[in-house]
């Protein structure tokens, strides 16, 4: 049987007239204070039941705690011969920390729950102390002579035949007294969302032919052993009690030791513990252990096949221990590449974003990488450049913040919302030296005025105040960025919107009753004005996956032209006089790309939906300049970047490169990269040479841009899934100045790499 039963008295399901007949005779009841009782056991083969058949008994009240020993699979339902020994789905293990509760006894089986209220059911025998004598073995593989069985425990009366094929998946793991405990790798490893572990049964030892020891070091380069071999082999012997001497003992030294992932949820305090990484081309095993040099996680990255038939599946042992499996749906599984940055800070908060940089000083934002883009806490600092050491830090809390370098870019504004000292909202604006952290001027709101933020423009920073209650005004006031000093002040109705971006723009610019204001940033005078009616379009930047029109240069000063959406037009506009240098009619479902060269990708959803399939899009390329279409493609392109004749993009979700003069595709990295395709940004691409610099996923890709070979990932780089933080991520996470590379991470640490590394031989 390859399935399980329809319908049977296991776990509350269905039961035949005959099987409830059977339940009356065999009425099974739990313990009392003052008894232990004996029980009958239900016969879980298909053949009659008997009154001769074996009882266990069980030392336990019903909702006492169990005391059972760690890495014993727990059954969702009580299982027999009807399933096939490798088709068990067993999907936790046990594991010391958690507390076992009895719940109900049924024949050879009891049932114990958690402290989280779930269910499962595990032979009674390893409730019994007489099975804490168990003594575990080096694994072994063995034959089994004819007419051997399995059983489910030493003398149960519930019986698995034995064959040749079924022993080429066991292991000998354990003995007690005349019986060898054998671990059975399940058919299937993992499908869809879901992963399975070994099952243990027990067969006698004078039924064993002959059987072999595998020799330590698993993971050795001469090791002939085949991967699912490994995979038994880990899943059998590895656990939260394994100690990293016993982790070398049998899988050797590892190929990479690297800093983990954030272990810990948001809101808690970083965890970083050390990720051991073993790489075959097969299959890769990762082993994370926490500061206390405790495992707690087993990861595996595989390629499909017909024992990984999921995309990628996640299995635990209960409580933080964690099990995952991810196969690869693509050709390769990701080989590491060695990169050595010049210098590293660790912070501690997930994500870290370049702001800015000048000759010595980067300004950074931290963030805890909250879902959807909640966070408890985020930050904004400054690191050295030459050296990585922090300068100085501002940490924001649960509020909303923004940093605004000033115009000379020796200073930086911060307005923060919420007061990490006194843990309270209060709205502040502080300018700050950019170098030491020293604190300028402060502006107070009056009266304790929420603000709606603050934007700057050159040698000024605007202070937004909404409208009071009551009122149908609000204010925008300037301030001279060099002392605090109010210059001018002006009341706006309702709906007004501030529009600047950075301090390098040369009039603030607000939008009100129809009219786009520039106005001097000393006198507050109008320069000049566009009509503009209020669009009917909202904008694409209130979608908080869109990553924006721009890709900006922390290094650089800000552009001068900016595509604005006017009534139900995109308008590129000159900044500095006004002028409409292009026009794009603006439609729903709709997004513009501002490529390097300052040609446009036109992204259009053909249904006219924010979000669809990547089937619903097409892209094209827009000039400016001359107002017309290069080409249309169907497909969804974005995250471009230009050399040449060559537009490195993301196309359908996959790494790829198209013909910049027709939108053809030269290359695409569909089947080496595989994995998700609705990865979101989590990062530009960097030219470095003959090789692209893309992060992706939990790593950063480098690829041959000739033809987009997969080359491998950057040693101890950890990315992540920075979700509402995409602007961010397009800017900041990673950027390139001269020969230095500026990669962020998911794990709280900030590099700098020396390009001519990357530009050389791979295998230094």
């Amino acid at each position: 049987m390859t399935g399980e039963p329809q319908a049977n008295a296991y776990g509350g399901q269905a039961q035949t007239s005959k099987q409830q007949t059977l339940e009356q005779k065999f009425q099974f009841q739990i313990p009392d204070a003052n008894s232990t009782i004996s029980m009958l056991s239900q016969p879980l083969t298909p053949t009659p039941i008997s009154s001769q058949q074996a009882s266990v008994n069980i030392p336990y009240k019903k909702g006492e705690r169990v005391t059972l020993r760690e890495g014993l699979p727990l059954f969702s339902v009580r299982k027999d011969s009807r399933i096939s020994a490798d088709q068990m789905k067993i999907t936790h293990l046990t594991i010391p920390s958690e507390k076992y509760t009895l719940a109900a006894v049924q024949g050879e089986w009891v049932q114990v729950k958690t402290k989280e209220h779930d269910s499962y059911w595990l032979p009674g025998w390893y409730a019994l102390k007489q099975s804490n004598i168990v003594t575990e073995t080096d694994p072994r593989t063995f034959t089994i002579k004819t007419g051997g069985k399995l059983y489910l425990t030493p003398d149960s009366t519930v019986t698995w035949p034995s064959n040749e094929a079924l022993s080429e998946q066991a292991l000998i793991v354990s003995e007690w007294k005349d019986w060898y405990g054998v671990s059975i790798a399940p058919r299937i490893w993992s499908r869809e969302s879901t992963g399975y572990h070994h099952v243990i049964l027990w067969i006698k030892k004078k039924d064993i032919a002959s059987q072999t020891p595998v020799p330590d070091g698993w993971f050795a380069s001469e090791s002939s052993l085949p991967a699912s071999l490994l995979r038994h082999l880990v899943d059998t012997k590895l656990d939260q009690t394994t100690t990293a001497r016993q982790a070398v003992n049998w899988l050797g030294e590892p190929d990479w030791k690297e800093q983990s992932r954030n272990m810990n949820e948001t809101g808690d305090p970083m965890r970083i513990g050390q990720t051991w990484r073993y790489e075959r081309n097969d299959a890769q095993l990762l082993l994370t252990f926490d500061k206390n040099i405790k495992l707690t996680e087993i990861r595996w990255n595989l390629l499909a096949d017909q024992q990984n038939e999921a995309a990628s599946g996640s299995y635990s042992r209960l409580d933080r221990f964690v099990y995952t499996t991810q196969v690869a749906a693509g050709k390769f599984i990701l080989q590491t590449l060695p990169w050595k940055p010049e210098w590293v800070n660790q912070g501690d908060l997930n994500y870290t974003f370049l702001q800015a940089g000048t000759e010595d000083v980067l300004l950074m934002k931290g963030d805890d990488g909250g879902f959807s883009g909640i966070h408890y806490d985020d930050s904004f600092y400054a690191l050295d450049r030459h050296t990585g050491k922090m300068l100085w830090r501002v940490h924001a809390g649960f509020g909303p913040a923004q940093a605004i370098l000033n115009t000379n870019r020796d200073a930086v504004t911060l307005f923060t919302s919420y007061d990490t000292d006194r843990k309270q909202y209060l709205d502040r604006v502080r300018h700050i030296n950019l170098n030491d952290g020293k604190l300028l001027w402060e502006y107070k709101p009056e009266g304790h005025v929420r603000l709606n933020g603050i934007k700057g423009a050159q040698n000024v920073v605007i202070v937004d105040t909404p409208a009071a209650e009551g009122s149908s005004n609000g204010w925008i006031h300037v301030l001279n960025s060099s002392n605090g000093k109010r210059l001018w002040s002006k009341k706006l109705t309702t709906r007004y919107q501030l529009l600047n971006r950075s301090a390098d723009e040369p009039y603030v610019l607000y939008q009100e009753k129809n009219q786009l204001v520039a106005a001097d940033p000393l006198t507050g005078r109008t320069v000049w004005q566009v009509e503009s009616e209020a669009s009917t379009i909202d904008h694409i930047e209130n979608d908080p996956y869109f990553d924006g029109i721009h890709r900006y240069d922390p290094f650089a000063s800000a552009p001068l032209q900016r595509w604005m959406l006017l009534d139900d037009q995109w308008v590129l506009l000159d900044l500095t006089s006004g002028k409409k240098r292009s026009l794009i009619p603006a439609r729903i479902g709709q997004q513009i790309e501002v490529l390097n060269d300052g040609k446009v990708l036109i992204r259009q959803n053909q249904k006219g939906n924010m979000y669809g399939d990547y089937d619903e899009y097409t892209t094209s390329l827009f000039d400016p300049g001359s107002g017309k279409i290069h080409w249309t493609v169907n497909a969804k392109i974005e995250r471009g970047l230009l050399e040449a004749d060559q537009l490195y993009v993301i196309r359908n979700g996959y790494p790829a490169s198209v013909d910049y003069r027709n939108g053809e595709t030269r290359w695409d990295a569909k089947e080496s990269v595989g994995a998700n395709q609705y990865s979101i940004n989590q990062g530009s691409y960097l030219i470095i040479g003959d090789r692209l610099l893309l992060p992706r996923n939990e790593d950063l890709l480098v690829l041959d841009k000739k033809d987009g070979t997969l080359l491998g990932r950057v040693h101890d780089v950890v990315m992540g899934t920075p979700e509402h933080r995409d602007r961010d991520a397009k800017n900041g996470m990673i950027n390139r100045i001269n020969d230095e590379v500026y990669v962020g991470s998911a794990n709280g640490r900030f590099r700098v790499f020396p390009a001519a590394l990357l530009e050389g031989d791979l295998s230094f």
